[in-house]
């Protein structure tokens, strides 16, 4: 006989925002808050000084936060949350440039995914336009950053983030059966 493999279908929904106008990663939270449900953890505002990738598009001096969402997700849906986003990101074009930028993911028992629109080797295609990039993995419980993964969500204070919003995810998975 076969063993069922059970695999999580609901992760826990989270966003990095950007911009260098205060206003705009506030608009971009609300409008996510509208769409997904109240957040129940949110970063600090911290200076994004690991590339200058997105200073053409955004100026000097942009900020970043994320956030979780109290609700959870169908994982298979990150594709549709990620064309959401990239919509709202184009909600702000100025002179055909974003001023925001909007990463969406989901953490579960086992993995941090994001969505993303650019091809990479270790990224994989899921449907849309839309791939998947795998960016902690958890180990005897801990989050671990993987070789690809993103400066920013390797910094200490990003990565306890988001163990504090893997543990609440854990509970309410708990509190589900």
């Amino acid at each position: 006989m076969v063993k069922e493999i059970k695999f999580p279908r609901r992760g826990k929904l989270i966003a990095g925002i950007m911009s260098s106008n205060l206003d705009l990663i506030e608009e971009a939270e609300q409008r996510l808050i509208k769409k997904f449900g109240k957040t129940d953890f949110e970063s600090p505002l911290f200076p994004f000084t690991y590339t200058d990738y997105y200073a053409e598009e955004m100026g000097e001096g942009i900020q970043k936060k994320f956030v979780s969402f109290s609700e959870l997700v169908a994982v298979e849906d990150l594709p549709y949350i990620k064309i959401f986003t990239n919509d709202l990101e184009k909600r702000s074009l100025k002179e055909g440039k974003r001023q925001v930028n909007i990463d969406p993911g989901y953490l579960t028992h086992h993995q941090m995914v994001l969505g993303t629109t650019k091809a990479y080797a270790h990224r994989i295609y899921l449907r849309e336009g839309i791939y998947a990039e795998l960016t902690y993995i958890c180990k005897k419980k801990k989050l671990q950053a993987l070789d690809w993964t993103y400066p920013d969500f390797k910094e200490p204070f990003v990565m306890l983030f988001f163990q504090k919003v893997r543990e609440r995810y854990l509970k309410q998975v708990r509190l589900s059966r």
